[in-house]
């Protein structure tokens, strides 16, 4: 009898296919190990950052000016920099306020374009609809993008900052899919029996249903506004106030760690008594903090809103 025969007859320990069985114990090791490596590639960096940022001067000068694990004079004179009401008060509140009107300006007007292109008999639905299509494909290069704010009277405003990328052609299509897709039908039209318009079967009968979807959606914008560097450098060069994620770079870039741009020295160049290191990492913290707070309270909703958006049955 053959090798392949006797294998054949050998009973299998399971019915599962090979691809799912109970790995074996160097394989959960293996796997334990590679988390673990993976988790402190992540957890050091961000852990080194945030101590660094509660360094005091003299921590500081003693690690030569390098990144602490363990500070061992904890100060919070960068916090007390950054929220003094200077320069990088005022950066982080304009940051604050783009996020949320340009996160509320999106929603509205990709809620709006869903819907009405999510319904049948819409008028100039099929154009429109291609129409977005052909931006989500071939977006507008850096030159043009820059043509049409300057034409527009939005250069050196901070609308330009807004109105550009107030309409996400990626996130019309996935929430139109999910109007279309899992928002029951027969509940729009028993509201349309029961004689409300389209305004009040959106706010009363889609939106409710579409909590996950938005809050999704809303996490997107939110954090691509958050975010925003290249459009301030290249939209508001002039103005006084830039925000967080412009000073950043150059606080980075700086020799001094403050901002040294030729427009802007005389604003940034304060006396400083917290560390320059520390100063650094702090306006860091305070860049992914907020995000980092928001985004446990909407991951659970990841999957179910994107997959259910974007595939049907």
């Amino acid at each position: 009898m053959t090798t392949t025969a006797i294998r054949a007859q050998r009973p299998r320990k399971s019915n599962r296919p090979v691809w799912d069985e109970e790995p074996s114990l160097v394989g959960k090791l293996a796997k334990a190990a590679f988390m673990i490596c993976y988790a402190a590639a992540i957890v050091i960096p961000i852990w080194a950052i945030v101590a660094t940022s509660f360094a005091s001067e003299e921590a500081l000068q003693r690690a030569g000016g390098n990144l602490l694990l363990i500070p061992t004079d904890v100060s919070v004179q960068a916090y007390q920099e950054i929220f003094s009401g200077g320069a990088l008060t005022d950066s982080l509140l304009l940051t604050v306020i783009l996020t949320a009107v340009g996160t509320a300006i999106s929603m509205v007007l990709t809620i709006g374009a869903a819907y009405g292109l999510s319904r049948p008999g819409t008028v100039l639905h099929r154009p429109l609809l291609l129409l977005i299509l052909f931006t989500f494909l071939f977006a507008p290069g850096m030159y043009p993008s820059f043509l049409v704010v300057q034409q527009l009277g939005l250069f050196n405003s901070y609308w330009s900052l807004l109105l550009p990328m107030a309409l996400n052609a990626f996130n019309l299509i996935v929430l139109r899919a999910f109007f279309m897709n899992s928002v029951p039908r027969e509940l729009i039209d028993a509201a349309k029996m029961d004689g409300a318009g389209e305004f009040k079967t959106l706010f009363r009968v889609v939106l409710p249903m579409s909590k996950a979807i938005l809050a999704v959606i809303a996490l997107f914008y939110a954090v691509m506004y958050w975010n925003i560097y290249f459009q301030a450098v290249l939209y508001i060069p002039s103005l006084d106030t830039q925000p967080i994620q412009v000073v950043l770079q150059r606080m980075l870039m700086s020799t001094q760690g403050l901002p040294g741009a030729a427009s802007s020295a005389a604003q940034y160049q304060s006396d400083v008594a917290a560390p320059t290191a520390a100063l650094k990492m702090a306006v860091v913290v305070c860049t992914i903090i907020p995000i980092v707070i928001m985004y446990p309270f909407i991951q659970k909703h990841f999957t179910k809103a994107v997959i259910t958006g974007a595939i049907k049955g």
